[in-house]
């Protein structure tokens, strides 16, 4: 083997060391911030950033999960970063509806896995818990389907997340 052959081999194989490092590492990520979860297949992760014309303002983040029992979906939202225009949640326990002109959705404030949390049930939608993780990130669980207990799989999910 010439010494230019060898040379180009080494470099090939550098390379291809480092993809698969890289790789290793962004899968190693998804499963911190989307772990695996008993009963459920999570299916890929796709991550955007948030962005304006002079900086990056944070990122988007989902994982759709399908229990293997019926297909079934729970699609799982990250938000962080300071343009992501989160608020926090209200202060103090709410419990209301939408009111007398509203489509009959309910909300309530509840704790998911120790963290403060705001359930929405819309009869049209489905439902959606939204967690406040700190304060310019949230989690979302959102489902359409009404037997798929959320507040469970948030529970269970937030007992494996790394932050």
């Amino acid at each position: 083997m010439t010494g230019r052959r060898a040379g180009a081999t080494i470099v090939g194989a550098f390379l291809l060391a480092l993809s698969l490092m890289t790789e290793a590492g962004a899968l190693d990520e998804e499963l911190r911030l989307f772990p695996d979860i008993t009963g459920w297949r999570g299916g890929e992760t796709l991550s955007m950033e948030l962005e304006a014309p002079s900086e990056v303002m944070g990122s988007r983040s989902e994982r759709l999960y399908r229990r293997e029992t019926d297909n079934h979906t729970i699609r799982v939202i990250m938000l962080k970063g300071p343009g992501t225009l989160w608020q926090g949640l209200p202060k103090g326990e709410i419990s209301a509806d939408d009111g007398p002109i509203g489509s009959g959705a309910t909300f309530r404030t509840l704790e998911a896995g120790g963290y403060r949390a705001v359930m929405e049930d819309h009869p049209l939608t489905g439902k959606a818990l939204v967690v406040e993780m700190a304060p310019d990130s949230t989690l979302t669980f959102e489902t359409g389907f009404e037997d798929v207990d959320l507040e469970r799989f948030a529970v269970v999910f937030l007992q494996q997340y790394q932050p």
